[in-house]
């Protein structure tokens, strides 16, 4: 699943919530995994509620000088629970929450990067046009778009 270990709140276990993104094959998966493998998704912890915005890249491509290791980098942006409710709301009409390949509106709204936006104080969810689920930063700036509602 990428993010390892426990909740740190109440030391649940994550869970997917949403595939957002994914592009490549995993490193080690054999045929067909290149140079890059990335993601984006949304976890949940089942024992408090909360959850986070999960992104993770991978790249194989080395200088002749380098060692063959992979470079692999990942960030997390905490989720509040009222932030998974709208997520869960926007995603009602979703037919696979857990296909990064769903073509339906709400995977497109998460997927479009120009509207994600968020910060070190983490990340929180909107529902904006047409109640579909938007990423924006939690604090700072304008996190609100055209039609982006609470």
């Amino acid at each position: 699943m990428g993010l390892t270990g426990e909740c740190g709140r109440c030391g649940g276990a994550w869970r997917p919530l949403v595939e957002i993104h994914e592009r490549g094959v995993p490193h080690g998966a054999g045929a067909g995994h290149g140079q890059v493998h990335d993601y984006a998704r949304i976890l949940e912890c089942p024992g408090c509620g909360h959850g986070v915005l999960y992104v993770f890249s991978h790249d194989c491509w080395l200088q002749p000088w380098e060692t063959d290791e992979p470079w692999d980098m990942d960030w997390t942006w905490r989720l509040e629970p009222d932030d998974l409710a709208r997520l869960r709301e926007g995603l009602a009409d979703c037919p696979d929450p857990l296909s990064s390949r769903c073509g339906c509106a709400a995977h497109a709204a998460l997927r479009d990067e120009r509207r994600a936006s968020v910060s070190e104080n983490g990340a929180r969810v909107v529902l904006g046009e047409g109640r579909l689920p938007l990423v924006r930063r939690r604090s700072g700036g304008s996190p609100d778009g055209p039609g982006a509602e609470q």
